[in-house]
């Protein structure tokens, strides 16, 4: 094996153990998260400090990027009405994440979850835009810090 080829191999196994740290600091951000609930539900005045909160919302520097597909499927389409119509057909409130897995079915992406992130955090926006425009309503969900989007009636 030539000296390119050990480099070649050992950037490989370097690339793949960045991506498991990367998935580990997520779950770990989670956890995080989840801590900061139960202690404030026990301490009304707890509160996080802004560099924490900052350093959560921080993806990894690896995170995984929408392919050139799905972009050229989502950019080709008027993403508004295909939100109107995943939305009616839910018939019911549901998250951004939910609707983007439906926005991504529907127009035939197949998806892992850090493609269906990466969908919901752009159709965010236009959920936003719709809430401005009278044509959707939102409402916080149990957990108090994801939306629930729906038509408006």
């Amino acid at each position: 094996m030539s000296v390119a080829d050990e480099l070649k191999q050992k950037r490989a196994e370097l690339e793949s153990r960045l991506s498991e740290i990367a998935k580990e600091q997520i779950e770990l951000q989670k956890l995080v998260t989840a801590l900061d609930l139960v202690i404030g539900s026990f301490d009304p005045d707890y509160q996080v400090t802004p560099a924490a909160r900052a350093a959560r919302r921080t993806p990894p520097r690896n995170s995984k990027r929408l392919s050139d597909e799905a972009k050229a499927a989502i950019d080709g389409v008027n993403k508004r009405q295909t939100v109107l119509e995943v939305l009616r057909e839910a018939g019911e409130p549901i998250t951004t994440t939910a609707c983007a897995s439906k926005f991504a079915a529907k127009l035939g992406i197949p998806c892992e979850q850090a493609d269906v992130a990466q969908i919901a955090h752009r159709l965010s926006a236009v959920l936003t835009q719709l809430t401005t425009a009278g044509r959707v309503r939102q409402s916080r969900s149990v957990e108090g810090h994801k939306h629930l989007w729906a038509v408006a009636a």
